[in-house]
């Protein structure tokens, strides 16, 4: 769709506020494009282009990933967007024009005159509203909603633990390329499935028949393969239905909620004192160890880089860094049972099949292995038993 000349386009100026704030956040331009999630020996580019005005449309998500990178936000930028924003919109600007032409063949004094009534004419009128019946209380509308939600959420899980087995016994290679499609496949015929439990007699079968008919087009995966991830849908569906496990909603009440926040609160017992604060511990170590896989994970980008391994097969070598972290803190250097931990993940044929390179990975966890166990000193001690 071509863009009218009226359209927002990125400015200098916001360039200029962008590179203001990266460098008063102290970092180089491939520093942010690494805090941006952005990988590549061009990456740099792109943030160079951006705080030049270069970038033209960028992305929203693009310029929110450079403020997130500089740890800023939207609010460090709002003044210059705002400027633009306050501007008429693009069809004010025509009908002004428009306008303008059409009373100039009036005496200039009542020009002013017929524009403001014209504005005032062309205002809707504000009509009477209509009876509707009592609106249901926002927050009932939101528990409602939140029911609905986590029933959804727990037939995603459902689904999904299906399909991580189901997709792996069609008898097609189980690559990324194969995996990914027949996975999201099977998503959609449960979906199907479940908002076509009380349909018209043929709908379902209908609607099934399309998506077979389309997914087989766009994947090129023989029919048959296909139509064994289908038959495996329809039977667990099926055992999901007569288990009554389509028909759960969790049993959330307002007025217990709200009780339970008006009522006083009762002191705990010493076992609840204990429970309470191994809950807090054990949440302020999970804390501090998920922000040091972040790190090292950030850290080892440049050997990825080095070892010119692309973007969409990085999450390969993504899954290693909780083997590593889990090594380190919970083994000693050289154990053996350090070894069985990275093997578990470095040997696994799905990940081989993936395209894991046992020599990089190793190298991997030899900078990650030292690293984690640096970073763990600062960790709050961990209540776990040790092995």
């Amino acid at each position: 769709m071509k863009r009218s000349p009226d359209t927002f386009v990125f400015t200098s100026e916001l360039g200029s506020r962008l590179r203001d704030l990266r460098l008063k956040a102290g970092l180089t331009q491939m520093e942010l494009a690494r805090a941006m999630g952005r990988a590549g020996k061009s990456a740099g580019n792109l943030v160079s282009r951006l705080e030049k005005g270069d970038e033209r449309y960028p992305s929203f998500g693009l310029v929110a990933d450079f403020l997130r990178g500089c740890r800023a936000g939207f609010r460090d930028v709002t003044d210059i967007l705002d400027l633009y924003t306050s501007l008429p919109t693009a069809q004010d600007k025509v009908y002004d024009v428009v306008l303008t032409r059409a009373v100039s063949g009036v005496l200039p004094k009542w020009q002013t005159p017929v524009i403001e009534y014209d504005r005032q004419f062309d205002r809707p009128v504000t009509q009477v509203p209509a009876k509707k019946e009592p609106a249901m209380p926002d927050r009932l509308k939101r528990l409602e909603r939140a029911r609905k939600n986590a029933a959804a959420a727990r037939r995603r899980y459902f689904y999904g633990e299906y399909l991580k087995v189901a997709v792996n016994k069609t008898g097609l290679k189980p690559t990324m390329t194969v995996i990914e499609p027949l996975f999201k496949h099977g998503l959609e015929w449960f979906g199907i499935l479940y908002r076509t439990r009380d349909a018209k007699p043929g709908k379902r079968e209908k609607l099934l028949a399309e998506s077979e008919a389309g997914f087989a087009k766009a994947s090129g995966f023989p029919l048959d393969a296909i139509r064994k991830l289908e038959d495996g849908v329809r039977r667990r569906f099926a055992e999901l239905e007569m288990a009554g496990e389509l028909n759960w909603l969790p049993n959330l009440s307002l007025e217990e909620y709200e009780a339970g926040l008006l009522a006083p609160v009762r002191k705990l017992s010493f076992k609840q004192e204990q429970h309470r604060e191994l809950v807090n511990r054990l949440h302020e170590h999970d804390v501090a160890r998920k922000a040091a896989t972040e790190k090292v994970w950030a850290e080892v980008q440049p050997l990825l880089d080095e070892a010119g391994v692309p973007g969409d097969r990085r999450v390969v070598y993504r899954g290693l860094v909780g083997p590593c972290c889990k090594a380190a803190l919970d083994f000693e250097p050289g154990s053996r049972g350090e070894r069985v931990q990275l093997d578990e993940y470095i040997l696994a044929p799905l990940w081989i099949s993936r395209g894991l390179d046992q020599a990089l990975a190793e190298k991997l966890c030899g900078v990650m292995l030292p690293r984690f166990r640096e970073l763990a000193k600062s960790f709050p001690p961990d209540p776990r038993p040790k092995r």
